[in-house]
């Protein structure tokens, strides 16, 4: 008698439980899209891809440097300058693409919630960790963060 009492007030729990996520407004959405589709993100990309490229600037000019140079000593020196000078710009470039990256994924969180909210989202789920269920809201989403 007393287990019958507790297998039913568990379904009852169980039950009333899954009623009450049923009246949930469950969203899904592509994070790889919305960045995709973030103009302010390419703009970052693109940005990144350029001041990399301005590397290429050393090499160039360390390559012309150091083959006009015939003492050995002096040209570890160089080596070892225009290395340094790489090595520090390259890590400048990355801190400072990472900040705004992070700083970019941040305000995309904050306007999927906003758009969420404004549609009368309760719950919305990353699409990537979603199995079944939930409206896909990506376009609807990337319509309110442009």
């Amino acid at each position: 008698m007393k287990n019958t009492k507790i297998i039913l007030t568990m379904c009852c729990v169980l039950m009333f439980s899954q009623l009450g996520f049923a009246s949930e407004k469950i969203g899904v959405v592509d994070i790889q899209e919305i960045v995709s589709r973030s103009s302010a993100v390419q703009q970052l990309k693109n940005e990144h891809s350029s001041q990399i490229q301005s590397l290429n600037t050393i090499v160039t000019n360390a390559q012309n440097a150091i083959s006009k140079e015939t003492d050995p000593q002096k040209i570890v020196i160089l080596q070892d300058k225009y290395n340094a000078e790489f090595n520090r710009k390259k890590e400048a470039i990355d801190n400072q693409y990472k900040t705004r990256l992070s700083d970019l994924e941040n305000k995309l969180r904050r306007d999927i919630i906003e758009s969420a909210k404004k549609n009368n989202y309760d719950i919305v789920i990353a699409k990537s960790v979603m199995f079944y269920g939930g409206e896909d809201i990506t376009d609807l989403v990337s319509k309110d963060i442009r």
